[in-house]
């Protein structure tokens, strides 16, 4: 009941985010190319795919095998925990949906923090990686670019020399047996590496409503800047979403004049929460329906609270 009840609460808030941000843009985006709008459609809707698809390959590393077409479904339901308020619900959402699924709940958590943290290291890589075009093209170094720091700390946290103490604290201190193995670093290296075209795609969505607006919209520059901005809004974890934060960075980055970037931040977002609500919409019966589907032995680790069925 608790599960339905958020997962209703989590759809109003959707629902609430894009009413309110269309009308944000609505009027700026009368003249626009709706045929550029449709494009950043399809590639926001390509990019959180590969996200999701993203997962499978995590809990693979973590020693759960699914198929990925229901990690698929999984991820998209459980991520619109993310437009409620505080940082915890997506993280909630998808750990219980893969648990009930049959992922032991230590190693679905687990495997949630992992995906995370993979797929921002991926985007700091991409971000460095449109640097050097972004500052060819007129852009320059400021305070955001602290955040590219994440990808050398981030793969050093990620090396098994520092999560095997951590972990061993963790069980001390929970006085629980956490059945999480600790996957070789150069694994863990290679599923960052499989989120990069996720980041590609969602570069690509950004530049085509830019470019849906302004036909001289840079390329590169934007390719940074929303890179960049999504890995603020991942920083900052108690807004949902990142609502807010990553349009303030996208405009200091992208080298648009404040209301045009400000137009194609907003729009943008409202692409990815359509992205978002449809791929949880086709997930909900594709789950229901694999879930009757699925033989006795795709259940997991025989905990009779995995075989609930989804929320």
């Amino acid at each position: 009941m608790i599960g339905i009840v958020v997962g209703l609460v989590a759809t109003a808030f959707v629902v609430k985010t894009l009413a309110s941000e269309w009308d944000r843009v609505r009027d700026s985006l009368a003249d626009a190319n709706y045929a550029f709008i449709a494009l950043g459609l399809v590639c926001a809707c390509v990019a959180m795919t590969f996200i999701a698809a993203g997962w499978k390959d995590v809990l693979g590393l973590l020693g759960d095998h699914h198929g990925r077409w229901r990690v698929i479904g999984w991820y998209y339901l459980g991520e619109l925990g993310k437009y409620l308020p505080g940082g915890v619900w997506p993280v909630l959402g998808r750990g219980e949906l893969a648990r009930r699924g049959g992922v032991p709940r230590s190693r679905a958590y687990a495997s949630v923090g992992l995906s995370l943290a993979s797929l921002y290291l991926a985007a700091a890589f991409v971000a460095l990686v449109f640097l050097p075009f972004s500052l060819a093209g007129g852009g320059h170094l400021g305070a955001e670019m602290l955040l590219l720091l994440l990808l050398p700390v981030g793969l050093a946290a990620l090396h098994p020399r520092v999560i095997e103490p951590l972990l061993g604290l963790a069980r001390r201190l929970s006085k629980r047996e956490l059945e999480i193995p600790v996957p070789q670093w150069k694994d863990t290296v290679a599923v960052v590496a499989r989120y990069v075209p996720a980041w590609v795609f969602v570069a690509a969505s950004t530049w085509a409503v830019a470019r849906a607006i302004d036909p001289n919209a840079p390329v590169s520059r934007i390719a940074f800047a929303a890179v960049l901005s999504w890995i603020a809004g991942f920083v900052a974890v108690p807004v949902p979403a990142g609502a807010g934060v990553r349009e303030a960075v996208f405009i200091a980055a992208s080298g648009l004049d404040h209301g045009l970037g400000a137009t194609v931040a907003v729009a943008t977002r409202v692409l990815f929460i359509i992205a978002d609500g449809g791929g949880a919409a086709v997930a909900a019966p594709f789950l229901r329906r694999t879930r009757a589907a699925a033989p006795e032995d795709d259940v997991g680790d025989g905990d009779p609270e995995s075989q609930q069925p989804p929320f």
